[in-house]
């Protein structure tokens, strides 16, 4: 999973430069402080919840929920009397949550054995200035990490001799 974090990351930073701020998730949003650990707008990676099957040889399928959490800091205006500029720009992390989306729907890296595919977005609610959107998207991995180590070792056949006998009816 370690992989499927950095491959979405390096995705996201490759295909949206308006994104200032693009890491794993560990609480940056959650640290209540006038000055957040984060540039804006930004983007956060987790893992939510894996859920996983056993497939024999200690090999499991699994589907993976990632957590995509969008952030901006809300300073504009977006009452409709107020200028157009202010209006557009304090409705932007919607257009950031549309780049996000086009960037990973349908996408697979390495790391993953299907495309990503959205499932869910919802806002979260806040008691501070921050605009927060979180988006999960399901995928699918395989996990062999359990799996015994083999080596294939290469064989000759052995010679084979095949005999072939004609038998008559009398």
């Amino acid at each position: 999973m370690k992989k499927l974090i950095a491959d979405i990351k390096d995705r996201l930073v490759n295909k949206v430069q308006t994104l200032k701020y693009i890491d794993e998730d560990w609480g940056q949003l959650d640290y209540y402080n006038p000055n957040q650990p984060t540039k804006w707008p930004c983007v956060l990676i987790d893992i939510s919840q894996a859920v996983w099957a056993n497939e024999g040889k200690l090999i499991q399928p699994g589907l993976v929920q990632v957590s995509i959490r969008v952030a901006d800091m809300r300073i504009s205006n977006s009452n409709i009397k107020a200028p157009e500029a202010q209006r557009i720009n304090a409705q932007g992390i919607f257009d950031q949550m549309t780049f996000i989306h086009q960037a990973l729907h349908g996408w697979t890296a390495d790391s993953m054995n299907g495309p990503l595919t959205r499932t869910l977005t919802r806002k979260v609610k806040r008691d501070d200035g921050i605009r927060e959107f979180e988006m999960i998207y399901s995928v699918q991995l395989i996990d062999d990490s359990a799996a015994p180590v083999t080596a294939v070792y290469p064989m000759t056949p052995p010679k084979i001799r095949v005999t072939v006998e004609r038998v008559t009816a009398d």
